[in-house]
């Protein structure tokens, strides 16, 4: 058969290929060239795969066996060497595998005894390795040696503690000793809610508790290590003293936090009003701060060296000043206190100039897939955190904008100082339009909250802290040997006062905060999953992460806050929603107590904690000495705090809260579905769904289940399940 016998690959006189075969082969033509685009960008999604591994570790309720992470990674590394087919999946698997083994190898490597019950106060004796100072109080962070009471084998490596009375004469790395009372680190206060005790658990902080007597030095520094440790700290302290001294308030506390790190003396007020303006990242020692420190140095160091002609043209200075950078990034890190956040952004900023250092691109997203591989191996627990997550999916979105861009750019575009300008101006919006987006679903996620003019609160603010704030305190930094320090130290303060009053006109427009109701983790993970899908791939299948919007919001649509919370003492509740309170009220039984929670649980239902007063139960619903009762969701719902009510609720109510430990008998002569306090100390802290005919319980003891950083718990003692009508039955938090 020749080949004038052949049209499109078939023989003469054979039927033509039927639209289904030609569409089919026209997709098959698309789809490889969109994968040959995708060349080399599998590298990126590595620390997407490792962190996944970390975040299963983390999400389950039992430790898993050791030997179960290997035993994977192995046989994906196996499948992955063997069968061509499977080389992706296998390869996926494999890497999930490593940042589970990762995260439990941390979890192993930080393990340290937390205290167990709450000790009045008593004799201890400890390093000292940190003092952050606040307005009325200090904070300190003691490695414990001995605690009155306590075995040696059950004492926490360090805790954390306040002390409220005069200054002392202790420095960090002394051995002190002193009085206090401790207690051990607190669960959640909702189910699924922010879990203090287990981000302390990686700090090796077993303990929280309070000073009643002012340190006393034992001894000095001992150790070459500990002589090191103590002159970084004291180093920190004394450049917060000379800051805060020079420039007292809320700007100058501001100018030390971006320093130092310390950031105990800005007052509540100003960090509210930061947050609620979208400000709050410039408190911390963020990849924002880093940079801005590490720019102005490289930039510096370079323009000072182009007026040398003798040293410009011939040798690289650009590279010189990397390296000064990067020494410069060191020193601060060292002098912010080199905790995992500022850490994170010196190695994202570190790989940006060791980039240079090697005539490699420096903004790409490959280094920021290094940058994140490298976190996520040394800290695993950072992939939980909302700093992590905010700050890489900021980096991560604004990278691959700027790829997307400049291949868009026009070689001929003007450079004229107003085309500059302009330029400049919508850089920083399209920056913090582009941020703000990326980081909008954890902020909503982790903090329930979302500031509505972070925009324009952004643009005033960015570039004052880039070209005047911090460029004005390296000054200070390098003029401070010679004691000429201090106007610039004020000079810097001047620059944060007005990013203050930005924040504080912001935050008081009306509107200028929007709450949402607890989101459910699955649409997080959809979210997260659609932009890491638009942001990582380069062919227009990437378009295909719209379909994260739907799942999210279907997800978030058959999500419903709880409608009653108990405290984890089982001693107060509240009610949610009450008839004409508001579907956002919360009433609590007793005001005057477990403020703390009231705040948390306004949060989890979407209520704006600081703007929403909490309701006294007995001003909405009728009560009396015994409690109260009100009706909820079709149902009655009676609290009582007295046990010889105890029949009578149970006789008018559907749902019958028990503060105080309900006998057997009583319990099973209540017609009524009952919780009482025993059950509450068994699981926890409550939260509860209640419907029409039915109703839905999950415990805190339940979420977290059986890990390193949780106290040793009994199984929780839920009641069984049982009819509450027709067709419905009542859910333990064990049975779901």
């Amino acid at each position: 058969m020749s080949s004038s016998d052949l049209v499109d690959g078939h023989a003469s006189g054979a039927p033509p290929p039927s639209r289904a075969d030609a569409l089919a082969r026209r997709l098959g033509k698309i789809g490889s060239a969109w994968s040959s685009a995708e060349a080399g960008r599998g590298f990126l999604w590595a620390p997407v795969a490792l962190g996944a591994g970390a975040a299963i570790y983390f999400s389950l309720r039992i430790e898993p066996s050791p030997i179960a992470a290997p035993v994977l990674a192995f046989l994906a590394l196996s499948a992955a060497l063997l069968s061509a087919q499977f080389r992706i999946i296998a390869r996926a698997v494999f890497l999930i595998s490593l940042g589970f083994a990762a995260a439990d190898l941390r979890t192993s490597l930080v393990a340290a005894p937390q205290l167990m019950r709450e000790l009045t106060p008593r004799e201890v004796t400890g390093v000292l390795l940190s003092v952050d100072e606040a307005p009325k109080m200090r904070k300190l962070i003691v490695a414990l040696e001995t605690v009155k009471g306590v075995a040696t084998a059950d004492l926490p490596e360090r805790a954390r503690l306040t002390w409220r009375g005069k200054d002392f004469n202790a420095l960090p790395g002394d051995r002190i000793a002193f009085r206090a009372g401790l207690s051990p680190p607190p669960p959640p206060s909702v189910p699924g809610g922010f879990d203090y005790a287990r981000q302390l658990y990686f700090q090796k902080i077993g303990a929280l508790g309070y000073a009643v007597s002012p340190p006393t030095v034992i001894a000095r520094p001992s150790t070459l290590a500990g002589e090191a440790r103590a002159a970084v700290e004291n180093a920190r302290l004394s450049l917060t003293r000379r800051i805060l001294d020079a420039a007292p308030g809320d700007g100058g506390a501001l100018v030390a936090a971006t320093i130092t790190g310390k950031r105990e003396a800005i007052s509540p007020t100003a960090e509210a009003e930061l947050r609620d303006s979208g400000l709050a990242h410039l408190i911390a020692i963020s990849g924002l701060n880093m940079a801005l420190a590490t720019g102005i140095i490289f930039f510096t160091v370079r323009f000072a060296l182009a007026f040398i002609p003798a040293i410009a043209l011939r040798y690289q200075i650009k590279k010189w000043a990397a390296t000064a950078a990067l020494l410069g990034g060191f020193a601060y890190l060292l002098i912010s206190g080199g905790d995992w956040s500022a850490e994170r952004a010196f190695i994202m900023t570190s790989i940006f100039f060791v980039a240079i250092l090697f005539d490699r691109r420096a903004l790409s997203l490959r280094n920021v897939a290094i940058a994140a591989l490298i976190i996520l191996v040394l800290s695993p627990e950072a992939v939980i955190h909302p700093g992590f997550q905010m700050s890489f999916a900021a980096v991560t979105a604004l990278i691959a904008a700027y790829e997307w861009h400049s291949k868009r750019l026009d070689p001929d575009r003007s450079f004229s100082l107003w085309a500059r300008t302009r330029r400049y101006v919508a850089g920083v919006v399209a920056t913090d339009v582009i941020a703000s987006t990326a980081t909008g679903p954890f902020a909503i996620y982790h903090f329930n909250r979302a500031a509505v003019y972070g925009l324009p609160a952004n643009v005033i603010s960015i570039p004052i802290m880039g070209l005047w704030v911090m460029p004005v305190a390296m000054i200070a930094l390098v003029l401070m040997p010679v004691g000429l320090d201090e106007p610039f130290w004020k000079l810097a303060a001047a620059g944060v006062d007005i990013v203050l009053a930005v924040a504080r006109m912001v935050s008081s427009l009306p509107g200028s905060v929007t709450t949402f109701a607890q989101w459910p983790a699955l649409a997080l993970i959809a979210l997260t999953a659609g932009g890491l899908w638009l942001c990582l791939q380069s062919a227009p299948w990437r378009l295909g992460a719209i379909a994260a919007l739907p799942v999210a919001a279907a997800a978030i649509a058959l999500s419903t806050p709880p409608n009653i919370f108990v405290t984890s003492e089982g001693d107060n509740a509240a009610l949610v929603g009450l008839e004409g309170t508001g579907a956002r009220s919360l009433a609590l039984l007793n005001p005057r107590k477990d403020k703390f929670e009231a705040q948390v649980w306004k949060e989890h239902i979407g209520a704006d904690a600081a703007r929403t007063p909490t309701l006294p139960l007995r001003d909405v619903a009728p009560c009396d000495r015994a409690g109260c009762a009100a009706a909820l969701s079709g149902q009655t719902i009676a609290l009582t705090t007295d046990p010889l009510a105890l029949a009578d609720d149970c006789a008018r109510a559907d749902v019958v809260i028990a503060l105080f430990p309900a006998s057997r008998r009583a319990k099973a002569a209540c017609r009524a579905e009952i919780i009482d306090r025993r059950e509450v100390w068994d699981g926890g802290a409550l939260a509860i769904w209640v419907a029409p005919g039915e109703m839905r319980i999950e415990s805190v003891n339940g979420r977290r289940g059986r890990r390193p950083w949780t106290q040793p718990q009994n199984t929780p003692k839920v009641a069984a399940a049982s009819t509450l009508a027709a067709g419905s039955t009542y859910k333990a938090p064990d049975q779901r």
